[in-house]
């Protein structure tokens, strides 16, 4: 009995260091949302900035249906690559199937929609290599900041999503900012 015991604990400090996505090697969701209300405490408690971002990969679903289920993968594995090297030392999450959230602790709107810009255009420019053709993709980008925005946690990623849409609706491959 004491070895089944010693394996669910194992289990349990393996579940606790899977804090990173095994495609992309970017956060996961729940370990991004403990970062997210960290970072939050001390936006109010130090009276400082904090930018959020929610990025979608643009006709992802076409691009998986076409190039199936690995295509999309290695789209993703470079999404995640120019993500790393457009935002040093920032908290880069997989948020969900194609969806990535990054946050930007200290970083004002203005900022963070100009990184926001930076990475559409460095998608846009990026030719994704999948089974030796090169597939052009794009990106549309939710900002939102706390203090402009909102001061709660939940409703900062919310207007960030909303921007998102916002974004999708009006043509894709663009960074919208939340209405404050």
């Amino acid at each position: 009995g004491s070895s089944a015991i010693s394996n669910a604990m194992l289990y349990e400090k393996t579940e606790q260091l899977a804090i990173k996505d095994s495609l992309t090697g970017l956060f996961v969701r729940r370990y991004f949302f403990e970062r997210l209300k960290e970072e939050h405490r001390r936006a109010l408690l130090n009276q400082k900035n904090l930018s959020f971002l929610m990025c979608d990969l643009d006709h992802f679903k076409e691009c998986n249906d076409h190039f199936g289920h690995q295509g999309g993968d290695l789209m993703l594995i470079q999404f995640a690559e120019i993500l790393r090297q457009c935002l040093k030392g920032s908290l880069l999450a997989r948020y969900g199937g194609e969806e990535f959230a990054i946050l930007l602790p200290e970083m004002t709107k203005a900022e963070a929609t100009k990184i926001a810009e930076t990475i559409r255009k460095t998608v846009e420019k990026s030719s994704f290599n999948i089974r030796r053709e090169a597939v052009n993709m794009t990106v549309s980008i939710g900002v939102s900041n706390l203090p402009d925005d909102t001061l709660d946690v939940e409703n900062l990623v919310q207007k960030a999503d909303q921007a998102l849409y916002q974004a999708k609706r009006e043509g894709r491959n663009r960074a919208c900012v939340a209405i404050s």
